[in-house]
């Protein structure tokens, strides 16, 4: 295993779609989670809906990489765009998205020609052995009618060769990618915050707008 973390599906959560696009030998690269004061189908709204312009630092970030992010494109409208390819969706509660590798020969405008077009590509090109990265949003319930939004992103290579590559890729980009999700879930907190109601925590007292996510997990 190129990456020190737990192999298949983790068991610290309930099962989830992402699961049935993770196989044998799928490696979790991160997890970041942050409660929001929304239900879930309006926790996952705010993610899907969230504007990248609204996050000047990643697009930076983005156009350093060589990844082209549209105007007034939103995230769910980035992860739609090659070579980025939504696997599975519930509107009520999860996104799932893939992308097939080598990654490092992405960018600047250079796509390679065979980049799975559909879910059932995707499906092929990882029963074919293809390098890739599996990665989702999903809001579970809280007892207090919010919800806990989390991002799991996976990795798969069982070409050893391949394996290596991808674990010195991800110790370059592992810190910044983490950064990256943790700032997509603050903005989708804010942007769900300004649209509703605060929803009462348990323990009294109601969420206050614009407050830090002081539950933010690594």
């Amino acid at each position: 295993m190129p990456w020190p973390y737990s192999t298949g599906p983790t068991s610290a959560r309930e099962s989830a779609l992402i699961d049935d696009w993770l196989p044998a030998g799928a490696w979790k690269l991160e997890h970041h989670a942050i409660d929001m004061p929304v239900p879930p189908a309006e926790a996952l709204a705010a993610v899907v809906g969230l504007k990248q312009d609204d996050l000047p630092f990643v697009n930076a970030l983005m156009t350093l990489r060589g990844i082209p992010v549209g105007s007034g494109q939103t995230l769910g409208e980035f992860f739609s765009t090659k070579p980025f390819l939504i696997l599975a969706e519930d509107p009520e509660r999860e996104l799932v998205g893939g992308i097939v590798g080598p990654f490092w020969r992405f960018g600047r405008g250079h796509l390679p020609p065979d980049i799975p077009a559909t879910p059932e590509e995707f499906r092929a090109a990882l029963d074919g052995g293809r390098m890739a990265a599996i990665a989702n949003f999903r809001a579970d319930p809280l007892p207090d009618g919010g919800s806990r939004m989390w991002t799991e992103t996976w990795g798969f290579s069982p070409v050893r060769s391949q394996a290596r590559l991808f674990t010195a890729y991800w110790l370059l980009i592992g810190p910044f990618s983490a950064w990256i999700r943790r700032m997509f879930l603050s903005g989708a907190r804010r942007h769900a915050i300004a649209g509703s109601v605060p929803v009462t925590r348990s323990g009294g007292a109601a969420s206050e707008p614009g407050a830090a996510p002081a539950d933010l997990e690594p």
